[in-house]
């Protein structure tokens, strides 16, 4: 997953948006002020970090603000985070940046509101600090991001397991993928690659994943590509528009770029009378509230691919302190947490009934380096480690 979630996470834009106000700051206790100059520097131990959050609007997003806040707190870590907020806005952002080198921080860490970082790369560049950007990248910074593609084949591997027991195949089944095409080529990773794993499994035409392009409606014989912007609405009035479309009595597989959309698929599913519980498989995507509980409960969720948002501030901070010990990340792109979950594995990762995470997956080749920083340790979430 060169995942720029966008998902936001399907498509940072589309998902949510008040936050702390301009480009006030407040420490990880949560009070404002200036953090002074860099500790290490100083010979004091504490790593200090300047920390811009795509927004502190919407809960998405501050989740991962106050949740590092409180790992702090509660792990003694000697760590002290200085936020800021870019609220969605790219010349916001970009005045962040500035006031983030003017603090001298041992490291800094950005959470873009989009692509526009040209700007802001130089200004972080030129200040020699290490720097970490989270799930977009910026230029002269080392990216920490999720994988789309990854979180796609997993998914499929585990829906065509089951469809194939069940005896679907391409006489009888049809594949609805939901795009996002505002959202970019990296971000529709995760359908193009769910469709190009699942169609061998179930027999169906071999597709150059590569192939399936925004543009794309329909895709060989068996599946059918729509564009639900990461939405619910446009993904129901888009699936309902294209229902007469789907032989009657086919079975259908559902996945799209995040929850919401499929929860605006499933509902135009179930309006027209497609969606008994064996005749429709879906693979959700987000590891939000709504996902967790429909794999547990709803026999026809089959897989969520977790992507942990709510803990990729620790990832951040562990990832700025290997950086500042002179870490090389092995990888252009080091992996944030994710893993696809199945109905076995979700009490594994979240504590049963809940949606609370308990347990992030193992570090693999792209972020074992992390572990180098120590936050990791300190925290002590992370299975294996």
């Amino acid at each position: 997953m060169r995942r720029t979630v966008q998902l936001a996470i399907a498509a940072a834009a589309a998902l949510m948006l008040s936050a702390c106000g301009g480009s006030d700051a407040t420490d990880s206790s949560g009070s404002s002020g200036d953090s002074g100059g860099a500790s290490a520097a100083a010979g004091d131990e504490t790593f200090e970090i300047s920390f811009s959050n795509y927004t502190e609007a919407a809960p998405l997003f501050r989740v991962i603000h106050t949740n590092l806040d409180k790992a702090v707190k509660d792990s003694g870590a000697k760590v002290k985070v200085k936020w800021y907020d870019n609220a969605g806005d790219p010349a916001k952002m970009l005045q962040n940046a500035q006031l983030m080198v003017r603090d001298k921080p041992d490291a800094i860490v950005i959470y873009p509101v989009s692509n526009a970082t040209q700007g802001v790369g130089k200004v972080l560049g030129d200040s020699k600090i290490p720097c970490v950007s989270v799930n977009l990248d910026t230029a002269q910074c080392n990216f920490l991001n999720i994988d789309n593609r990854a979180l796609g084949e997993g998914s499929a591997e585990i829906i065509g397991k089951i469809a194939k027991e069940k005896g679907w195949n391409a006489s009888n089944t049809t594949v609805l993928i939901g795009q996002n095409a505002a959202a970019g080529e990296q971000v529709n990773d995760c359908v193009r690659y769910f469709y190009s794993t699942i169609a061998p499994i179930l027999g169906m035409e071999a597709v150059d994943a590569t192939s399936i392009t925004a543009k794309t409606t329909k895709v060989g014989a068996n599946a059918i590509q729509f564009d639900g912007g990461s939405q619910l609405q446009p993904s129901f009035e888009a699936v309902k528009n294209l229902l007469p479309s789907i032989p009657k009595g086919n079975n259908i597989i559902l996945y799209t770029v995040n929850n919401d959309s499929t929860n605006g698929a499933l509902r135009a599913l179930e309006d027209a009378g497609r969606a008994g519980n064996d005749k429709l498989l879906i693979g959700g995507l987000g590891g939000d509230e709504a996902g967790i509980k429909a794999l547990r409960e709803d026999p026809r969720w089959v897989a969520e691919g977790d992507i942990f948002v709510s803990w990729w501030g620790e990832y951040a901070v562990a990832m700025a302190q290997a950086l500042a010990k002179g870490e090389t990340p092995p990888k252009d792109v080091t992996a944030l947490p994710q893993i696809v979950l199945d109905k076995e594995s979700v009490d594994q990762y979240h504590a049963p009934g809940s949606v609370d995470v308990k347990l992030l997956p193992p570090l693999d080749e792209s972020n074992q380096f992390l572990s180098k920083g120590g936050f990791l340790q300190d925290i002590g979430n992370i299975e294996g480690l």
